[in-house]
Parts: structure tokens; C-alpha cells; sequence
């Protein structure tokens, strides 16, 4: 009889950070924009409803890679991330779904709950923007929209969250 044993322990280990990575962002251990679109498809039509999206984006980082490098821009954005993943749920999703921006998907909550959330995420970044000494504001500007029943797709509130964001960020 002739056995023949193989050590799989490292494929099996390599396979699973690959498909870690597939759905996260390696700088700030988010997910993704590929995950957080899944998501989105997942929970239309779902129970979950009221769906509330936020997005945010980061002001002043091009301001701060230009003027102070990438790995200060890096650490704003890890700071960032950091800030939304201690204020947020654990069954609320929070993506980096470009550069400077992030997305946020709250199954069961509502309009109200949501501009509580946004205040909350402001607060803390004034409060940390206050503490820290940051050669450049560390801020960001948010919108949101909600979906308060399933004929709304979430693709649209997306959509609808994006535009509030940068009308926000206009009137810095």
C-alpha cells in the first residue's frame, strides 16, 4: 500500500487571503466597492427595510498628498476609517469605494436615525481634527438618502446620497 500525503495548509492559508482581499481595501481593512455593490444587490428587496445610504468623502486629501505625501494622505484615510468603524453597528457596512470616499449601508434604519449617525460622524472628526495637530483640516462631507420601503432600489438612494454629498460639500 503506498499513501501519499501533501501539505495544502499554505494554499489553503493564501486562498483565503486572497479571497479576503478580494472584498476588502487593503490601506483601511474596509470593504470594498466590489463588496459593498454585492450588498447593496443583496438587500434590495430584502426585510431590512427602512435602508439608509451614507457617503462621504474626504476633504483636502489631494491637498494633503500633494503638499505632504502619500503617507500622511494614508493616515487620514486609515484615521477615517477608523472613526466610522468605532461609530458604527457591526451589521452596518462600511466601504472605501474610491480614493477618498466611503459608502455606508444601515439595513433597518431610517432618515432620522441616519442624520443622527452623520452629526455623530462630524462630531468626531471636529473632535479629532481638534486634538490632533493636522497640518490640514482633517474633515469630511457626507449625504445620505434613505429607502423607506422595497419598490425604492438602492441604487437610486446611492445615487441620491452621492449628489447630497457633493451639494454638502459645496457649501464648505
Amino acid at each position: 500500500m503506498l499513501v501519499n500525503l501533501v501539505d495544502v495548509s499554505r494554499r489553503v492559508v493564501r486562498e483565503r487571503e486572497i479571497e479576503y482581499l478580494s472584498y476588502h481595501d487593503s490601506l483601511t481593512e474596509l470593504y470594498n466597492r466590489r463588496y459593498f455593490e454585492n450588498e447593496m444587490q443583496r438587500l434590495d428587496g430584502s426585510r431590512r427595510y427602512p435602508i439608509s445610504i451614507i457617503i462621504g468623502d474626504l476633504d483636502n486629501l489631494k491637498t494633503v498628498n500633494d503638499n505632504y505625501g502619500h503617507p500622511l494622505g494614508d493616515d487620514y484615510l486609515k484615521k477615517s476609517a477608523k472613526i466610522l468603524k468605532d461609530l458604527l453597528r457591526g451589521e452596518d457596512i462600511i466601504a472605501r469605494i474610491g480614493g477618498d470616499e466611503f459608502a455606508i449601508l444601515l439595513p433597518e434604519t431610517g432618515s432620522e436615525g441616519t442624520a443622527l449617525i452623520c452629526d455623530r460622524i462630524k462630531k468626531e472628526f471636529d473632535r479629532y481634527n481638534s486634538a490632533n495637530d493636522f497640518p490640514i483640516p482633517f474633515k469630511i462631507s457626507l449625504g445620505c438618502a434613505t429607502a423607506k420601503e422595497k419598490n425604492i432600489k438602492l441604487a437610486e438612494v446611492y445615487n441620491q446620497a452621492d449628489k447630497s454629498m457633493y451639494k454638502n460639500k459645496g457649501r464648505k
